[in-house]
């Protein structure tokens, strides 16, 4: 009996030893808000909902980054995101490298119909494009702000950042 007792415990402190150090995911979400009416009495509401992640916070030179973006419908009705040309979601680790440029299904995502609670996630494992230049993408001190975009129902632009290392340090010790 205390043999069983002393191994679940030993199990038990193994799993949330290596849980915690396990790297997590590291997010970040913005939200379009519907504004509400005076008149009528409507409160504004969450409409949508954009979140990008990076699967860590620090990686090696040449690894893959793997990064998700999701749009949500936050609303209790359909939705509509309409970009025009421009796709309503794409992700862009540096000025002029998006998603949206390797991709054409990304590219060609110019509509987008929601229902309500549903999403949509577009995904990059980045850097494996080989025209795509990390070196481009990273700081001074090897830090690389990814950001998403998105078409908000009010036809303006939503994004989200996410900063993570790629490669050594390259500034004071932390």
């Amino acid at each position: 009996m205390n043999k069983t007792i002393a191994s679940l415990l030993m199990f038990f402190a193994l799993t949330v030893w290596l849980t915690a150090c396990s790297p997590s995911p590291i997010c970040d979400s913005g939200i379009e808000r519907k504004s509400g009416n005076l008149v009528t009495g409507e409160k504004g509401r969450d409409a949508t909902i954009g979140t990008l992640c990076v699967d860590k916070a620090e990686y090696k030179t040449g690894d893959t980054v793997h990064m998700t973006f999701t749009v949500k419908n936050a609303l209790d009705e359909q939705i509509v995101l309409d970009g025009g040309q421009p796709p309503v979601m794409d992700i862009c680790p540096a000025q002029h490298q998006c998603l949206s440029q390797y991709q054409t299904d990304v590219a060609q995502l110019t509509r987008l119909v929601l229902e309500p609670g549903q999403s949509h996630t577009i995904q990059w494992d980045w850097p494996t494009a080989p025209q795509v230049n990390p070196q481009d993408a990273q700081g001074p001190k090897n830090d690389v702000m990814a950001r998403a975009y998105w078409t908000r129902l009010d036809g303006g632009r939503g994004d989200v950042f996410v900063l993570f290392l790629y490669g050594p340090w390259k500034g004071p010790p932390l």
